[in-house]
């Protein structure tokens, strides 16, 4: 199935951008797609490929039904090319392969697209030689490059390219988005997804791979804030001892200590665990010593450690610290 630009949820800025683009028949020859994982770039970018490829394109892009759509659709067109790094990095050969592919007699009357992604994966020479085909480009090609951490390119491939921003979402859309999600939808109970889109700071690819085990992950931090387990406390605490113990493991209960600082302190209006409030309220007016506050804060920094013993231990004294009361 052929991606359309109404696809693209929550970006009407980006995807108003692109549709200019095609109603003028004026399209850079180069353009970067830039802002946060998991917002929707590469998603518009392949929607924006099919509709230069598509010969009857419309306001939402692609047709979806002549024989350049079901091509793309099957990922045959000739005319397509998707540049991927093989390992961590984009290489100057992978590069140069798509220059010489691009130096070859097209298969077809159409433009020739190619899509880099991500395109702030690229090592120094493989930079270089890209910068040479955005330069002098050829003929009735588009070069779309999708980009995570824009400061992370060189500034000349920034400045040769048209950019299309995209934008952090506010959680209430993002969680839309991931509830229509195959891979989300009615496998999460929608406290979860928000919580999802909240921590992970408007992203929906983000938020889908955080929701793995992130409602059970929270009830365990929260049986632990309520009424403290030593037992169950030096558990969960032996279980921060692998490299996948990334900062991302913590974002459930800095979740719920930001929203126990929030209550104590007679806020609580835009609490990210709203589905929890009750329990939380009772938690929230039994403090430990310092204040929900300064457990937050102690949270904070153990999440922002390397995987190593040391956060183990840490957090075995973050549990004991709570049971001194306030």
């Amino acid at each position: 199935m052929v991606e359309r630009l109404s696809g693209v949820l929550g970006q009407e800025r980006a995807v108003n951008l692109l549709r200019r683009y095609l109603a003028a028949n004026a399209v850079p020859h180069g353009l970067l797609f830039s802002g946060e994982e998991g917002v929707g770039k590469e998603k518009a970018a392949r929607a924006f490929a099919a509709a230069l490829l598509c010969r009857k394109p419309g306001e939402d892009g692609a047709c979806g039904d002549c024989h350049d759509c079901r091509l793309f659709s099957s990922s045959s067109h000739p005319n397509y090319l998707h540049i991927a790094p093989e390992t961590d990095f984009l290489k100057i050969a992978e590069i140069r392969a798509l220059q010489e592919e691009l130096s070859l007699k097209a298969f077809s009357d159409r433009p020739r697209v190619a899509v880099l992604c991500p395109a702030d994966r690229m090592t120094p020479q493989a930079a270089n030689a890209l910068l040479k085909t955005l330069e002098e480009p050829p003929p009735e090609t588009h070069l779309l490059l999708v980009a995570h951490r824009i400061a992370g390119m060189m500034p000349t491939i920034v400045s040769r390219c048209q950019k299309v921003p995209f934008f952090p979402l506010p959680p209430d859309v993002a969680a839309g988005i991931l509830a229509r999600h195959p891979d989300a939808g009615a496998g999460y109970a929608p406290g979860v997804i928000r919580l999802a889109c909240s921590v992970s700071g408007g992203s929906p690819g983000r938020a889908l791979a955080l929701l793995p085990g992130l409602s059970e992950e929270r009830d365990r931090w929260l049986s632990l804030f309520v009424k403290l387990s030593p037992k169950e406390a030096v558990d969960l605490a032996e279980t921060f001892k692998g490299d996948g113990d990334g900062p991302e493991r913590l974002a459930a209960p800095l979740s719920l200590a930001r929203d126990l600082a929030l209550l104590s302190s007679g806020g609580g209006t835009d609490i990210m665990n709203d589905d929890l409030r009750e329990p939380l309220l009772a938690a929230a007016a039994r403090p430990p010593a310092g204040g929900w506050d300064t457990a937050l804060r102690a949270l904070l920094e153990i999440s922002r450690m390397p995987p190593q013993p040391q956060k183990r231990l840490m957090l075995e004294a973050f549990f004991f610290g709570l049971r001194k009361k306030g």
